[in-house]
């Protein structure tokens, strides 16, 4: 696997792996998270254009897999319920982590680029993202609590310092 930062030529592969990761996300029993549509393509446009989309080369030199990462402070992180943030002070977030179920090993190569700028790491999930919710605590995040998205659905907030 190869990571690079995505380009506006990449989008149409990312709309594409965002709807396979959907459909692997209802198989496994999480068919709320991301509903149609999500993520929009203006979103992605804007994930883009700050530089924070990045891409994921399988061996073949085909883009498999995508994550948004950044440092930067989230809107949705500032209110967190029933728990607490354990850490405090700047932290990296990774979002919209997806794959079209040929890889292995992408939260791990999200993880590992972050860790090369921000040792505080900040993600959250839906409670019935059992793929998700079991790789986070095999890399080592905390449960903290519940946070609530822009359109108000809750999701289990992680976080990890290293």
């Amino acid at each position: 696997m190869k990571m690079e930062r995505a380009n506006f030529d990449d989008i149409d592969t990312l709309m594409n792996i965002f709807e396979k990761a959907r459909l692997i996300m209802a198989a496994s029993g999480n068919r709320d998270q991301w509903p149609a549509g999500y993520p929009a393509r203006s979103r992605i446009i804007e994930d883009i254009s700050k530089g924070a989309c990045h891409i994921v080369r399988g061996d073949d030199g085909l883009v498999h897999g995508t994550f948004y990462a950044a440092l930067e402070d989230d809107p949705t992180y500032s209110v967190i319920v029933d728990g607490a943030w354990h850490y405090s002070g700047q932290y990296a977030v990774i979002h919209r982590i997806a794959q079209d179920g040929s890889l292995s090993g992408l939260l791990k190569l999200a993880l590992d680029y972050v860790a090369t700028f921000s040792r505080y790491i900040r993600i959250d999930t839906h409670r019935d993202n059992s793929i998700m919710r079991h790789l986070l605590a095999k890399y080592g995040f905390e449960e903290s609590g519940t946070i609530f998205t822009s359109s108000g659905s809750p999701r289990i907030a992680y976080e990890r310092m290293s």
